[in-house]
């Protein structure tokens, strides 16, 4: 289709542009008002030929040129320049390219389609897709797109090839719409077994990186090692592996015995760090005066004694640090680390010479910092920088399905470890592990299951109240006293007694009624009567209060 004319005088100047179609009309707008009286050669970028391309307006033509008496005419077209290009870019490419008309007949197919498949695709022109492939016709990537003019995505073809090869590939293909006509279907094909070869040559590289981190700098688990069930802890996770993807500093807040390792070593092993290093320190450990030569290394001379010797943010480099209890620095460490943090590098102790680092920041806190912010133990700067990404874990309490979960988890892991068979929780156990608020949290839970475990007996299958700790074995035995017996196991009158078998009684009853309006729980009812959980658990045992 002619798109523009152009008159050129003998001199090659540009006289008139002129339009070709519904609207052919010279054109003295600003559209092509500057291209008057130019020299063609200075609009082309180069000598004016019998014919060629040129850009006009950031769109591309193809010109034929005619001569005439009073000089020549160049008559410019568009169809056919694009789909130039696109062959170009087809034929560039590594991935087999098809296009099919809307009735399924065979139009163009690329160079790389041509060597996967063994034939030449002029061979080809005019025919229908059945007419070359031994495909089924409800399954075809091509046909399925003509028949519901939807893409269709990872579809897997098996055919022969042209010469009697098996061939599986892996399609993607798109409708050709204009204005929601269907014009026809394009079809990208990789071969199955070159993509399963990129898949083990990945897989291969990647663990030969991973292999390079030294032992003791690797993370040891992924979210999959996170044992859950309850929503809050779906939700936790989620969350974590999406900031998994980003860079920024996290800070995890969770009581003791939570997970708070567990959830960022499966941060790290989420992110594109997983195969460099995560080191973890527990900072609380950390003696201030040895702080400095700990986190950033130490010269050969920097004191008596000295070495050289890399800091944790060295050995760390490209990876993750772990601060777990962040809580416990000082602020005057704290101005030591947030240096680092910002600007990113450091100096060895008695070094001169500034080390870059490249460290994701991870810390944890078993406490509020907002509230030690408050106390000015932690400082506002550091807080800020360490806390870009805020992840709160819920305590065992609070995701309590997950106690049954977890102990069940726990208990099969001790059995393979000591190849025994498996052990089963008897209910009554279970009844304990859900009402039970586990102040220690998993950390406690599998201690609990642990001591179990030791205290079955060898030919026993079932984990009973028996194997318990004594704590939870009273907790258990308190939840079986009712109010008649307790009536009845104090004493039988209320009138007898003398003073202090009447004190004995009462401190009975009001320590029964506490634990009963705490659901058996010693820690809330110890804080409730204002003593300890250890001189609470002493009275029970001084009265007996463990039923019969």
């Amino acid at each position: 289709m002619l798109d523009l004319i152009i008159k050129l005088d003998v001199e090659l100047r540009i006289k008139t542009v002129q339009r070709v179609g519904e609207q052919a009309a010279l054109y003295e707008d600003n559209s092509y008002a500057g291209l008057i009286d130019q020299e063609i050669d200075h609009v082309l970028g180069g000598a004016l030929m019998a014919h060629g391309t040129v850009e006009l307006n950031n769109k591309f033509y193809r010109y034929q040129c005619v001569a005439e008496a009073t000089g020549k005419v160049l008559y410019l077209s568009s169809d056919g320049i694009l789909l130039d290009f696109y062959k170009q870019i087809f034929d560039h490419m590594s991935e087999g390219v098809q296009i099919y008309d809307r009735n399924g007949y065979f139009l163009f197919a690329n160079p790389a389609s041509e060597l996967l498949e063994g034939y030449d695709s002029r061979a080809y022109q005019g025919k229908h897709l059945l007419d070359i492939y031994d495909v089924n016709e409800e399954y075809s990537t091509v046909l399925t797109i003509l028949r519901t003019r939807k893409p269709v995505a990872n579809r897997c073809d098996r055919f022969k090839t042209k010469k009697g090869t098996a061939l599986t590939t892996i399609n993607f293909g798109y409708p050709l719409l204009v204005d929601n006509n269907l014009y026809g279907a394009i079809v990208f094909e990789s071969d199955l077994s070159v993509l399963k070869r990129l898949e083990k040559r990945t897989f291969n590289l990647e663990a030969y990186i991973g292999s390079t981190v030294p032992d003791g700098q690797a993370a040891m688990y992924t979210f999959d090692d996170i044992v859950h069930q309850a929503d809050n802890m779906k939700d936790v996770i989620h969350f974590a592996k999406k900031v998994s993807l980003t860079d920024s500093a996290i800070l995890i807040v969770g009581a003791t015995g939570t997970g708070k390792e567990l959830v960022a070593q499966g941060i790290h092993s989420f992110s594109s760090r997983r195969y460099r290093p995560f080191i973890d320190i527990n900072c609380s450990a950390v003696p201030g005066n040895l702080f400095e030569s700990i986190f950033f290394g130490t010269e050969k001379g920097a004191f008596t004694g000295s070495v050289s010797k890399p800091g944790l943010f060295e050995t760390a480099n490209g990876g993750t640090i772990f601060l777990d209890e962040v809580n416990s620095i000082s602020p005057e460490i704290q101005v030591k680390l947030l240096r680092v943090l910002q600007e990113k590098r450091f100096q060895r102790i008695g070094g001169s010479k500034y080390i870059q680092c490249d460290v994701r920041i991870i810390s944890a806190a078993n406490e509020d910092l907002n509230a030690l912010m408050q106390q000015q133990k932690i400082r506002m700067d550091f807080y800020y920088r360490i806390s870009t990404i805020k992840i709160d874990l819920p305590a065992l309490k609070d995701r309590n399905q997950d106690s049954l979960l977890l102990a069940q988890n726990f208990l099969c892991e001790l059995c393979k470890q000591y190849s025994r068979e498996q052990l089963t929780i008897a209910e009554e156990v279970l009844a304990v592990f859900q009402q039970y608020d586990w102040p220690g949290n998993v950390r406690e839970l599998h201690h609990v299951i642990e001591y179990a475990f030791n205290r079955a007996a060898d030919d026993a299958s079932i984990v009973t109240l028996e194997c318990l700790p004594d704590y939870l074995r009273s907790l258990e035995r308190l939840g079986c006293i009712t109010q008649p017996e307790l009536a009845a196991k104090v004493y039988a009158t209320e009138g007898t007694g003398t003073f202090d078998e009447h004190m004995e009684r009462f401190e009975y009853e009001l320590i029964f009624q506490t634990l009963a309006a705490n659901n058996g729980n010693i820690t809330h009812s110890a804080q409730q009567l204002g003593m300890s959980r250890q001189s609470l658990q002493y009275r029970m045992k001084k009265l007996q209060l463990y039923g019969s």
